[in-house]
């Protein structure tokens, strides 16, 4: 187990619970008209999820694994597995950078979509209907939350002519 992930994992979490009791403070208002408190309780959801998704995973594969570990070997060479980490990061990087260019001319909707059809990609999946299909759900889901529920104006770029 490493502890310095554990440990990482437990102040995002402790961070997280902080951040929704200051967010239950403030006004929440409706889903028809969200008050300055909806966002901030809807961020401070998704950071206790992803730390105790972040913590689990660090404690339980272990404890499953304290059992095989004596009889499987080792499936990649941990310097591979590192290279790689580093290539994708790399990958990522540059794809965050392109996706700055692109918001505006391409507007929001294109280049998320296009962003995460492509980060799927870079996370190993394969097969390009499901990597579009679920892009294309994500997408759709970002530009009703943000341009349709939270009225943020979001560049519609080549569409704005499209659509009107």
């Amino acid at each position: 187990m490493n502890i310095g992930s554990v440990a990482f994992a437990g102040l995002m979490l402790a961070v997280g619970l902080v951040y929704e009791a200051m967010a239950m403070n403030m006004p929440e208002g409706s889903l028809a008209y969200p008050g300055p408190g909806l966002f901030p309780m809807v961020v401070g959801v998704f950071l206790i999820a992803t730390a105790l998704g972040c913590l689990l995973q660090e404690i339980m594969p272990r404890m499953r694994s304290k059992d095989s570990a004596a009889s499987s070997l080792p499936s990649e060479v941990p310097a591979a597995a590192e290279e790689r980490n580093v290539a994708k990061t790399i990958q990522l990087t540059a794809l965050m950078i392109g996706y700055i260019f692109v918001l505006k001319p391409l507007g929001f909707p294109l280049a998320i979509f296009a962003f995460l059809a492509l980060a799927i990609r870079i996370f190993g999946y394969r097969k390009w209907l499901p990597t579009l299909a679920m892009a294309a759900v994500i997408a759709s889901l970002a530009y009703v939350a943000f341009v349709v529920w939270l009225k943020v104006s979001l560049p519609l770029g080549i569409l704005e002519e499209v659509l009107g």
